[in-house]
C-alpha cells in the first residue's frame, strides 16, 4: 500500500508508482481534518489533473472560514456541490438571458436595430418600431423559435380585421415580422420556413384612381398658404415634381439645383436614385426658402421630426375636409390624402400626352407596370395610335 506524505497540516499525498507529471512521480492529494469530533479524509484528485498543494490550501482556509462562521460548506463534498449547484444556476440565468435575446422584442432590441441601423433610413426604423410595440406587441416575449404561423393569425391579424385595418396595412405587419425572422434565420437562431410564409396574406388593393382637377388643386394650395406656408410649399413641391412625401422630408440644400433646374432625389423607397425638374413656380418657392441656408439644412426643417410630420399631416387632413374633397366619399382608394399629389402629377402628365416610360422615370418606378395604371387617362392617344391603320390594307 502507497504511503501518506504529510505536505502541510491537513494536507498529505501518494505517489503513483509509475506514472510521472513532469519530471516528479505523480500524486494523489487528499485533505484531512477534524470535524465534529470525527477524523474527515477527502481525496481532490491527481496532480497531472490539475490538483496541486495550492489548491488543498485554498479548499482548507475556505473551509476554516465557514467553520468559525458557522455558514457555507463544512465540507469538501458539500463545497462541491454547492459549486455545482451555484454553476448551474449560473449556466440556468445565461440560458434565460440568451432565450430572452431570442424572443422576438429581445432579438430586435439586441440584434436587428443594431444592424438595421447601419443602412435603413430613420424614419423607415421608426415606422418598423411603432409597429413592433402596437402589433406584434402579443408576440414580443415569445421565443423566435416557438412562433407558428397560428400565433401570426391569432395574435396580430385577429385583431387587426377586427380593428378595421386594411389588407395593405395588414401585409406591411407581417412583413416586418417576416424580415426579423429571416435576419434571425441568417444567424442561425432559428430555422425552418418564415411562419409568414405559412399565412394566406389579404391581398390589398390600394391603387388610388382619385387625383386633384387643376381647379382642385389650385383651391387646396390657396387654402393650405393661408393656413401654414410650410405646407403650402411641402405640398406644392409634390405636387409638381411628384416627389413622394418621405422624398420631400429628406431633401438637403445640397439636392437642390436652381441654375440647372433640378432635385437630386436620393435614397428613395426603391433605392432607384433620379432627377426631378423644377418649374417656374417652383423655382420662385425654393428660392424664398434658400434664403440663409447651408447645403446641408433640410429644405422642409419644421417637418424632420416625428412631431412636425404629425402636425402636416393634421393640417393637410384638416383643409382636404374643410374643402369638402373628401365629402361623401367612403372608399379610402377615392380619398383625397397627401399621396394624391403625386397621383396628380402623374395622372396630368400622361393626359398631356406624356410617354408612359417618362411618366415612370419621372416617378422613380422600378416597374413600368406600376405605370401602366394611367394608360386609361390617355385614351386619344391610344385612338389617334389605332387610327394609324385606317385605310391600310387598302
Amino acid at each position: 500500500m502507497a504511503t501518506w506524505i504529510p505536505a502541510g497540516k491537513g494536507i498529505r499525498y501518494q505517489e503513483h508508482p509509475t506514472r510521472k507529471h513532469g519530471k516528479k512521480p505523480d500524486r494523489y492529494w487528499c485533505l484531512q481534518y477534524r470535524l465534529r469530533g470525527k477524523t474527515i479524509n477527502e481525496a481532490v484528485g491527481w496532480w497531472s489533473a490539475g490538483a496541486s498543494q495550492a489548491q488543498c490550501e485554498e479548499f482548507l482556509n475556505k473551509l476554516r472560514e465557514n467553520w468559525r462562521s458557522g455558514q457555507g460548506p463544512q465540507t469538501l463534498r458539500e463545497m462541491r456541490a454547492f459549486n455545482r449547484e451555484e454553476w448551474a444556476k449560473e449556466q440556468a440565468a445565461q440560458k434565460q438571458a440568451e432565450d430572452k435575446s431570442r424572443t422576438l422584442g429581445g432579438y430586435w432590441e439586441a440584434e436587428y436595430l443594431l444592424r438595421a441601423g447601419l443602412n435603413m433610413a430613420p424614419n423607415s426604423l421608426q415606422n418598423k418600431t411603432s409597429v413592433l410595440r402596437t402589433w406584434l406587441k402579443p408576440l414580443s416575449g415569445r421565443l423566435l423559435s416557438s412562433l407558428y404561423p397560428a400565433d401570426l393569425e391569432n395574435l396580430v391579424m385577429r385583431p387587426m380585421l377586427e380593428a378595421g385595418k386594411s389588407a395593405g396595412y395588414i401585409e406591411k405587419v407581417l412583413r416586418v415580422f417576416s424580415v426579423i425572422w429571416n435576419q434571425a434565420k441568417a444567424q442561425g437562431l432559428v430555422e425552418g420556413d418564415n411562419p409568414v410564409s405559412k399565412i394566406k396574406i389579404p391581398k390589398a388593393d390600394n391603387r388610388r384612381d382619385r387625383f386633384l382637377t387643376k381647379d382642385e388643386a389650385s383651391r387646396l394650395l390657396i387654402s393650405l398658404k393661408e393656413r401654414d406656408q410650410e405646407v403650402h410649399d411641402y405640398a406644392m413641391l409634390s405636387l409638381l415634381t411628384g416627389l413622394r412625401a418621405g422624398e420631400c422630408r429628406d431633401l438637403t440644400w445640397a439636392d437642390i439645383d436652381l441654375e440647372g433646374g433640378s432635385i437630386f432625389v436620393k435614397d428613395t423607397k426603391n433605392k432607384h436614385n433620379r432627377h426631378a425638374f423644377i418649374t417656374a413656380e417652383l423655382k420662385e418657392m425654393l428660392t424664398r426658402r434658400a434664403q440663409g441656408r447651408s447645403k446641408t439644412d433640410k429644405v422642409f426643417p419644421g417637418v424632420k421630426s416625428e412631431i412636425g410630420h404629425n402636425a402636416l399631416w393634421y393640417k393637410f387632413d384638416q383643409t382636404v375636409r374643410e374643402l369638402g374633397l373628401n365629402e361623401g366619399v367612403h372608399d379610402r382608394r377615392q380619398k383625397v390624402v397627401f399621396h394624391t399629389l403625386r397621383h396628380t402629377f402623374a395622372s396630368w402628365l400622361v393626359q398631356m400626352g406624356t410617354p408612359l416610360y417618362t411618366v415612370s422615370r419621372l416617378l422613380g418606378h422600378s416597374d413600368i407596370k406600376m405605370t401602366i395604371r394611367y394608360a386609361h387617362l390617355a385614351p386619344e392617344n391610344q385612338r389617334a395610335a389605332a387610327m394609324d391603320l385606317e385605310n391600310f390594307l387598302s
